[in-house]
């Protein structure tokens, strides 16, 4: 059911997201960023991976990439407009959001799939000490953990492309946008609030009350019919010019065709992999591993490090449920506390950021952004899955830890 209500979300996000682009938003945040302002790249890097992380931290994170899309091409363009220089921005780009949008969805216990699982698998075995899971409780350490996540991935991408031997933009956009000048500028804002709003207060429901699921699932429902209708039937008035929302054109204009050919690679190769049962020697591997007796820290640095270069291959849904039929049995005979265990194995499943096929945000911003070195995406993911698993281990030992 909550499959259901995650889909019914994302078509939701995908409506909001191709109004905004039509209604220029991409250009205006571009502008408020950086028109007029001499912006070392520097702090680019770190405007886009923390743009990134807020935004999926309310929507889905591969409606956050297709939101942003746009405005890396405005960016790309400007820079090199500006300074003439072009080589390895694209890289920079990309990665920027890949990595914002990857690590936003551990800011909220609604933000992606693999957090409702854990809540599901934890309810489903009776998992007592996980008072963490609700709500208030995931924010109170979620949200510290993307913002010193963020802030790492920024610093590690200024430090391997070398960002102060780029010149600063000094740009001036051409496409100011203001409230009064957009004639869809009003309604994407309007829409974009009903989703976020009603989206969260959705979540948060579900989670609370799990008698009221057929309730909520049809209130996601009417909440999308209800922008498909606003979007697509309604005939407003644009200075004396009648016009609807979105034309069915707008759905596909524009779109990372290369982006989605990657996502969808990354779906076959996981079902060829899941056919071939390669979870099965994910299993026997990991019980090789768990058999022995670790120091605390160093046994949720294994799982974090398995965890998040396993999903660069497997789906992360598939990693995550393995590792936790594992550590549920591992955990009947070692002290090593299994809530915390289960979090690690979340948390480092939606943290891979080395290949193309790793995630759906990976795939769509490879492939939608022209230029994207994949030598650079491999070296950087690889330094970039040490570090989340560090970051992790050491957050969920000694921070989420005192408050189970």
């Amino acid at each position: 059911m909550d499959k259901i209500q995650i889909a019914f979300f994302f078509i939701s996000g995908f409506l909001v997201s191709r109004i905004l682009i039509k209604a220029k938003v991409p250009q205006l945040i571009v502008t408020q960023l950086i028109d007029k302002k001499h912006v070392p790249l520097s702090r680019l890097i770190f405007y886009l991976v923390f743009l990134a992380a807020i935004l999926s931290f309310f929507i889905p994170n591969a409606i956050t990439v297709l939101t942003l899309l746009p405005v890396l091409e405005i960016i790309r363009k400007t820079y090199q407009e500006t300074t003439g220089v072009e080589k390895g921005l694209p890289t920079i780009l990309a990665l920027s959001v890949i990595y914002g949008a990857n690590i936003g969805g551990m800011g909220s216990v609604t933000a992606t799939p693999a957090n409702g699982i854990l809540i599901t698998f934890i309810e489903a075995n009776d998992i007592t000490s996980s008072n963490f899971i609700s709500f208030a409780q995931w924010l109170l350490w979620g949200i510290p953990l993307v913002i010193i996540f963020s802030a790492g991935a920024s610093l590690l991408l200024n430090f391997f492309f070398k960002s102060w031997k780029y010149k600063s933009i000094a740009a001036n956009i051409s496409t100011h946008i203001s409230f009064e000048k957009d004639k869809h500028l009003k309604h994407a804002l309007f829409l974009t609030a009903l989703y976020f709003i009603s989206s969260f207060v959705i979540s948060i429901l579900s989670l609370m009350y799990e008698d009221l699921v057929y309730q909520l699932l049809g209130t996601s429902i009417f909440i999308t019919i209800f922008i498909f209708v606003y979007s697509f039937l309604i005939t407003f008035n644009f200075g004396g010019s009648k016009e609807k929302l979105l034309n069915i054109s707008d759905l596909y204009t524009d779109l990372p065709v290369k982006g989605f050919l990657f996502l969808f690679a990354a779906i076959i190769i996981g079902g060829v992999l899941y056919f071939l049962d390669v979870q099965q020697f994910l299993n026997e591997w990991m019980s090789t591993f768990v058999s022995i007796q670790y120091h605390p820290f160093l046994f949720f640095l294994m799982i974090a490090l398995i965890a998040s270069f396993s999903t660069e291959i497997l789906s992360n849904t598939v990693v995550q449920l393995s590792i936790f039929v594992i550590l549920e049995s591992y955990s009947l005979s070692n002290a090593i506390p299994l809530i915390e265990t289960l979090l690690i194995a979340t948390l480092s499943s939606t943290c891979a950021f080395m290949s193309p096929i790793a995630t759906g945000v990976n795939g769509l911003a490879f492939g939608g952004v022209k230029g994207v070195s994949f030598k650079k995406m491999l070296g950087v993911g690889f330094a970039m899955n040490l570090f989340g698993a560090v970051l992790i281990s050491f957050w969920v030992k000694y921070v989420v830890s005192l408050l189970i």
